[in-house]
């Protein structure tokens, strides 16, 4: 493994530098002042893929196509110098809940994707500082080449410095509900109907938009622009086969680092910022007492506790923190924390096996809860819900789950926003919820039009 520093920290400047290189791929801390976002990375030419479908031996596939190579990484490095890196889309899931199987087709196959990058740029937040990492590999199941990675390391060196064509300026997309009017409202109060009846005690249920289909150029450019309007943590732009993703995630949905500690970080509970710094701070005060909000939080706590006891020492599991208030640009946020010791024998490919779909974005009981959202919602999810983020040769991990995120497909544009429904919930400040986190990626209200 080599590594070269780059002589300027500008990660919006290298991808647009590198925006068409095959593989690109954008792991991008939009928010580098948040506490878990110190770094982000650019791949490009991966020299090994996997694409899955979402059959009953894809999940093997997966753990053995990931365990299959052992890289020496850099001590004093970025966490990420290079390995497994790409995105699991909900529909994956069967692949890892044999029990869940969805009434819906697939948006789009592969369900999974993942390049083997033996070369990336790791973009240090804190100390404003970058660095290529490159192993050097022919092909996946090649040997590190110390002259290959020098020479790969020269030729990015190259790209970074060649004139970079212009970005056309994104377009104005045209958004639809996809729903029908008071749909959304219905199915909360469905929801709420099988808490009563004992089936879950809550469950996240998600309304859809589209708009017209965009290329990838233009799907970069809106990528860029919502960026500048909203920027998050675990945003990340890729462009893969047949799908392109742009995404602007506040959540993280599991970490591990190269000792085995795991962190989860669930998001449950959401209140609009306001521009006066009065009411700021009373909408604060209000998300940190909301019997709804917190009850919310504690369940999907409880729900992850018991998704890493599976593969973690159950001595090591524990809360680190639950329900503090975090600011993003536009929203207020209730996060927990949980932790916990991989297991021996226990890999991050089974640790991500355990805890896919996240259940923030599901619900609790999980398996009962997807249940419902796959017969109240219009259609399959796609990579909505899923997750993007990489795994590398040491065995660290770090995903996100992919909401406030585009998929741009080769007929539409589509755009998932959700709410977590329990007992408390009001059908119409539900809908109200997902309309406010929907229009911080669109930049218009999504609210429909009312008339006289």
């Amino acid at each position: 493994m080599l590594a070269e520093a780059l002589p300027s920290f500008d990660p919006v400047a290298a991808a647009m530098a590198l925006r068409g290189e095959d593989g690109f791929l954008w792991l991008d801390s939009a928010a580098p002042d948040h506490p878990g976002a110190r770094y982000s990375y650019i791949c490009v030419w991966p020299v090994d893929r996997l694409q899955l479908d979402a059959a009953a031996e894809a999940a093997g596939r997966l753990r053995a196509w990931i365990g299959g190579r052992q890289i020496a990484r850099i001590d004093g490095g970025a966490p990420f110098q290079g390995g497994a890196a790409g995105y699991l889309s909900y529909d994956f899931a069967p692949a890892f809940m044999g029990r869940f199987q969805s009434r819906h087709s697939p948006v789009l196959t592969p369900a999974l994707e993942f390049g083997l990058y033996d070369t990336v740029i790791a973009f240090d937040h804190g100390a404003q500082a970058a660095h290529i990492y490159s192993a050097g590999l022919w092909a996946g199941d090649t040997a590190p080449d110390e002259q290959l990675a020098k020479e790969k390391i020269r030729r990015l060196k190259e790209r970074l410095a060649a004139p970079v064509p212009p970005l056309p300026p994104p377009e104005a997309l045209s958004w639809t509900p996809r729903s029908a009017p008071g749909g959304y409202q219905a199915s909360v109060s469905r929801v709420k109907e099988y808490i009563r009846d004992g089936d879950v005690y809550q469950a996240n249920i998600s309304g859809l938009w589209t708009a017209g289909p965009l290329s990838p150029e233009a799907a970069f450019a809106q990528y860029l622009q919502g960026r500048a309007r909203s920027p998050a943590p675990f945003s990340a732009f890729g462009v893969f086969e047949g799908r392109a993703i742009a995404s602007f995630s506040p959540e993280r949905l599991i970490s591990a680092d190269g000792e085995g500690r795991v962190k989860a970080e669930p998001i449950k509970g959401t209140i609009r910022r306001r521009e006066d710094a009065a009411e700021d701070t009373a909408a604060r005060a209000a998300l940190l007492v909301s019997e709804k909000d917190r009850a919310e939080n504690v369940m999907i706590v409880d729900l992850l506790r018991n998704d890493i006891s599976r593969v973690c020492t159950s001595a090591s599991v524990s809360v680190s923190s639950l329900c503090r208030l975090e600011t993003f640009a536009n929203l207020h946020h209730l996060v927990s924390t949980v932790e916990g010791k991989l297991a021996p024998g226990q890999t991050a490919a089974d640790l991500l096996a355990a805890v896919f779909p996240g259940g923030s974005i599901t619900g609790a009981p999980k398996l009962r809860a997807m249940e419902i959202i796959d017969a109240l919602e219009p259609e399959a999810r796609g990579i909505f819900c899923g997750s993007m983020g990489w795994i590398g040769h040491d065995g660290a991990m770090d995903f996100s789950i992919l909401i406030r995120t585009l998929e741009i497909l080769p007929d539409e544009t589509r755009l998932w926003a959700g709410a977590g429904i329990t007992l408390l919930s009001d059908p119409e400040a539900e809908h109200e919820e997902i309309c406010l986190k929907a229009e911080r990626i669109m930049g218009r209200s999504a609210l429909p039009v009312k008339t006289s």
